[in-house]
């Protein structure tokens, strides 16, 4: 297989106890480090070997297939958590928290391969480093970048003097088997940070506005032909707000996701809380005869989603995973695929003051501000289960800024906008 310089080089220099590659989304660096710890599995030191991810279906996904399709055998099962290969055990571990930790306690490893380094436990990392004892045990590693004070650029990447490491940084151009278009369209796909972080491949601090591409082009005035179906995400409050939106879906056709009325019903301005029955009723009220295919609630409102179901209602537990639906979002914001009816007055101030903590990014952890952000957090829910890996499906066109407008404003009152505004539309 076609390879780069860069590839070739880490191939040869991955001698090291810590070997990590860092950098963009598809730049080449996993298939890299696969290819050097499948050597290692080959000609390393006798004992056991050991694959680390986020949970078992990222390492199937991420790494497995990719391993058993260069040497040509049967990929095991998603099911199996451990085989053999080379005449040395090979275990399979998901460390998706601290807890983790404990599952490999007791392991004497002679080598260790972590998918997605930076989003697995600094405790989980620091006990392996220990079990990898064997003589002349290597760990290869790969990474997209974080915030510059995330611990594994402060502790490791950055103290070359006193670990034996070596740190490879990949770009979109050391991947060969990418063409120009492709390219193109990922560095489109990021803005911001993410931009900075999975297409630059820079360590940067997540600071100021979280979806800084928010503009009046996400706001929409006129009507749209009626959509495919409907979502509905609740952001659950009894002493903090109860946020819902309606959001229209149209899977193939711009604008994609529609958010045409929001519910807000916050106790502390009010002065009472609402039981869920009474949220239910409203809720009801709020959803009328659409055709709503599910409603995604936060998954710790145990007794209201019972209240919802109740009801007939279609609920389904939101994903949760703030960066994940963050990153999804951004995505969305900026190529304007989710736009707002401009009467949804508490999401849109919300989505132009969400922001990320200072105090937490200090921490290298990303985080968003905790204030005033039950309609962001609702349309989160409403939007991550179905936009996964940020690709929603194709628009019926690539339209331009201008052609957006044309098709919100219509021709005619493009025309006057333009005409009227000196051009700023």
């Amino acid at each position: 297989m076609l390879t780069s310089p860069k590839q070739d080089k880490s191939l040869l220099e991955a001698v090291h106890r810590f070997n990590i590659w860092v950098g963009a989304v598809r730049s080449g660096k996993t298939f890299s480090s696969i290819y050097a710890f499948i050597s290692f599995l080959r000609d390393g030191p006798p004992g056991d070997a050991m694959i680390i991810g986020v949970n078992r279906s990222t390492i199937q996904r991420n790494i497995l297939t990719t391993l058993y399709k260069i040497l040509g055998f049967p990929c095991p099962s998603p099911m199996c958590n451990k085989t053999s290969l080379y005449g040395r055990d090979l275990y399979f571990v998901g460390a998706p928290d601290v807890s983790a930790v404990t599952t490999i306690q007791g392991s004497t490893l002679a080598m260790a391969y972590v998918d997605e380094a930076t989003c697995i436990p600094e405790p989980f990392w620091k006990m392996l480093e220990t079990r990898l004892s064997i003589p002349g045990a290597r760990l290869f590693a790969t990474a997209n970048p974080e915030a510059p004070a995330h611990w594994l650029k402060k502790q490791y990447i950055d103290r070359s003097d006193i670990h034996d490491i070596v740190v490879w940084n990949f770009h979109l151009e050391d991947n060969p088997t990418l063409d120009e278009a492709y390219k193109k369209s990922i560095r489109d796909s990021f803005t911001g940070v993410w931009h900075k972080r999975f297409i630059l491949g820079e360590w940067c601090q997540a600071s100021g506005a979280i979806f800084d591409t928010f503009d009046h082009d996400n706001i929409y005035t006129h009507p749209f032909p009626a959509p495919s179906y409907y979502l509905v995400g609740i952001d659950y409050g009894t002493t903090n707000a109860t946020a819902a939106v309606l959001c229209a879906v149209t899977p193939n056709k711009w604008p994609q996701i529609r958010v045409e009325q929001e519910y807000y019903y916050d106790s502390s301005v009010i002065g009472r809380s609402k039981t869920d029955a009474e949220l239910v009723r409203d809720i009801k009220d709020f959803i009328g005869y659409k055709n709503v295919s599910a409603i995604y609630v936060d998954p710790a409102a145990a007794s209201f989603k019972v209240a919802l179901r109740g009801e007939d209602l279609p609920v389904l537990d939101a994903n949760n995973d703030v960066l994940l639906g963050i990153k999804t979002m951004s995505k969305f914001v900026s190529g304007k695929n989710i736009v707002i009816q401009k009467g949804c007055k508490n999401l849109i101030e919300q989505m132009q003051s969400y922001a990320w903590c200072p105090k937490h990014a200090d921490r290298g952890e990303d985080k968003p501000i905790k204030k005033f952000d039950h309609g962001c957090d609702a349309l989160r829910y409403a939007c991550t289960p179905f936009l996964m890996t940020g690709d929603f499906g194709s628009p019926d066109e690539q339209l331009t800024i201008e052609q957006i407008r044309k098709k919100v404003y219509g021709q005619e009152g493009y025309g006057y906008m333009n005409e009227s505004i000196g051009g700023y539309f």
